[in-house]
């Protein structure tokens, strides 16, 4: 499998969003304005309430809409018409996305697990991505999720979303370095992305050794850049 693309250009998080560019996280506008950099980029996918795979970070609507109550309270068709604040943007689905970006610039693909419904979020994705012509790939924080597509979809390079910093959402486990190496290797993992805060660490540098194209999240600083250039092989940043 040719994973040169992983590691060609940056992945801007969320897209090129944030208060220098007038555009928001996660928005179909943040997302052509990273291509116009010639930079890919990397979303989040949640699932709505007939279970379509939504471009949305958070379970909530709070943060970035006027709404309250949580994405799944919602369908696809009504969250389309859910403006993001501040924005022209709206809530669309992921097969939205892909029809109206350029499919010369990669994606990254972050399938959120907090719903827990882990094979139904991970066959959405795949429904929407699997006659896609550009170079995507999925990545998880949750091992039943990459296990899917490794068992469904080899085809499509799955990464591991890691850090050792635990925020309190996901099993303690899961923050363990030790724990972290033996799921790359159970998993046959194509690349990884690591959080940028504790870097380098045995997890990196295990993956550098083993030729797994490691990917760093989320780089904001200069100082972060030159620590992505020294441990890592590709960013996905933010401006600030």
């Amino acid at each position: 499998m040719n994973k040169k693309w992983l590691t060609d250009i940056p992945f801007a998080h969320r897209g090129l969003h944030g208060p220098k560019t007038g555009h928001v996280e996660n928005s179909l506008s943040a997302f052509q304005n990273a291509n116009k950099q010639g930079h890919g980029f990397e979303l989040d996918v949640l699932l709505s309430k007939d279970n379509k795979a939504m471009v949305f970070h958070d379970t909530a609507l709070k943060r970035l809409t006027s709404l309250s109550g949580n994405i799944q309270d919602y369908t696809a068709e009504e969250l389309s018409h859910i403006n993001l604040t501040g924005s022209d943007d709206y809530i669309l689905t992921l097969k939205n996305i892909l029809n109206n970006i350029d499919p010369h610039y990669p994606i990254l693909v972050e399938i959120k697990g907090d719903q827990g419904q882990y094979n139904v979020i991970a066959k959405a994705v795949f429904e929407d991505i699997c006659h896609y012509s550009g170079p995507i790939a999925i990545m998880s924080f949750y091992p039943d999720i990459i296990t899917w597509f490794k068992k469904n979809a080899p085809e499509i390079s799955a990464g591991f979303v890691a850090t050792s910093t635990s925020d309190g959402e996901l099993p303690p486990e899961y923050f363990d370095t030790k724990f972290q190496i033996d799921l790359i290797d159970q998993l046959h993992v194509d690349f990884i992305a690591y959080d940028i805060k504790v870097l380098p660490n045995s997890v990196t540098q295990y993956c550098r050794q083993k030729k797994i194209p490691v990917l760093t999240w989320t780089v904001r600083t200069e100082e972060q850049r030159q620590n992505a250039a020294r441990n890592t092989d590709n960013i996905i940043y933010e401006l600030v």
